[in-house]
């Protein structure tokens, strides 16, 4: 006789593995959930039968919880994934061309599939970078399942901060922070489009700050003596200015004072060296490695070493993972770290463990989040994705890591009151 279940809402997921980065590795596993809440998780003996719930049978998958996207530009979803044409200042100024031409309803359309994109992944939380004039994405995004916070980029230099002071705070304080999951941030963009003056007036907004940081060669050229194709690329857009004063140093150099007066997420920091890792981790800086979009971009290269994200987190910091843009990844279905961690884990054979590590728990603690949202420990979960492992010789994560496909949902990213 078959056993009818007596709570509709509990399941009982049984899988080929069940894993987090917070101490879940049962393979086989179950994973008992009421909605989005979990009940427990572990091996099938740690569990034990729930006759009240009803079976779902996972036995090719393995569940992870729901991924965290720290750095995304979902507002340039509509740019499909191209070559790089191996000059960074051109791309960039192509991007704000593009952006230039978009109309609202299609930067609608373009952030919906950004989402949909996301979703498509496994993503449950993004920290998304709203290009100036795209502010309709919070929106969007409150109205989605994906939670996170929303970050409005700026730039200024020179006389040009004082306008761009006067309008980040006039988006800023436009906006309804907190709203179906979505937190309000700020973005002054990078310490070679944004002077010290704007990024101390971001700090003192008091909302979560993000910035892209030692991302190019490019960058410290311009920092150090305002020379270069950077310098070359702000006058052309008429952003360099008769005041317009570089600091002369590093960028994390450069940003000393405000990352050691406020928590800061610090973007790609390709070009960093052991005493910058250093005044970081003092710091307490948040880091966000987005490593397709480096090697699409042939970062580090000139003789540098490789990027330094082992030794970040070998230095007790926060690294989590970010994916950037669309046209630098190589998934046109889809925008996801988990495709980042399979990067990571061919291109290094970096172990699994630290690198769901960063695609979840590390990627809520640098967005503020509660990372037990992407992790089993029994409470409310962000969500439950599954991926086929059938087609890979190995099993639990390293059969994860090995295999190509999209994930899919088997417990939905929902909206919880934030």
């Amino acid at each position: 006789m078959t056993q009818v279940p007596t709570d509709p809402e509990l399941r009982l997921l049984q899988a080929g593995a069940v894993i987090d980065a917070a101490g879940v590795e049962a393979q086989p596993g179950v994973l008992l959930v009421r909605g989005n809440e979990v009940i427990a998780a572990g091996a099938p003996a740690e569990v034990g039968n729930v006759s009240e719930a009803t079976i779902v049978d996972c036995p090719v998958d393995v569940l992870l919880p729901a991924l965290v996207n720290a750095h995304s530009h979902l507002d340039l979803s509509g740019i499909d994934p191209r070559p790089f044409d191996g000059h960074f200042d051109t791309w960039l100024a192509s991007i704000r061309a593009h952006r230039m031409s978009q109309g609202e309803g299609d930067l609608e359309e373009v952030i919906a599939r950004g989402i949909q994109m996301s979703l498509a992944g496994g993503v449950a939380f993004v920290g998304d970078i709203l290009g100036r004039g795209s502010d309709i994405g919070v929106g969007l995004l409150q109205e989605s399942s994906l939670e996170g916070t929303c970050f409005l980029e700026c730039m200024g230099l020179g006389s040009a901060q004082e306008q761009s002071i006067e309008t980040i705070q006039e988006r800023s304080a436009g906006m309804q922070p907190g709203e179906h999951g979505i937190r309000i941030g700020v973005s002054p963009h990078a310490p070679y489009s944004c002077g010290l003056a704007l990024y101390e007036a971001c700090a003192a907004l008091g909302i979560p700050l993000a910035t892209h940081l030692a991302e190019s060669l490019e960058e410290e050229q311009v920092l150090f003596d305002s020379s270069g194709p950077f310098r070359e690329l702000a006058g052309q857009l008429g952003a360099w200015n008769d005041a317009t004063i570089m600091p002369g140093c590093h960028p994390v150099e450069a940003l000393q004072t405000i990352i050691q007066e406020r928590p800061v997420l610090a973007v790609h920091l390709n070009y960093i060296e052991d005493e910058h890792i250093q005044l970081l981790a003092d710091a307490g800086v948040s880091v966000v490695y987005c490593p397709r979009a480096s090697d699409y971009f042939g970062h580090p290269h000139a003789g540098r070493p490789d990027h330094r994200y082992m030794d970040m987190l070998n230095a007790g910091m926060c690294v989590a993972l970010g994916t950037d843009s669309l046209q630098c990844l190589d998934t046109p279905d889809r925008i996801s770290t988990l495709d980042e961690m399979r990067h990571l884990h061919v291109r290094d054979g970096a172990d699994p463990m630290p690198l769901l590590s960063m695609a979840t728990v590390q990627g809520a603690r640098a967005l503020e989040l509660d990372p037990g949202l992407v992790s089993f420990s029994p409470g409310p979960v962000a969500g439950v994705i599954a991926v086929d492992v059938s087609g890979s010789r190995y099993g639990g994560l390293a059969g994860v890591l090995a295999t190509r496909g999209a994930p899919r949902w088997v417990v939905d990213p929902g909206q919880r009151a934030s």
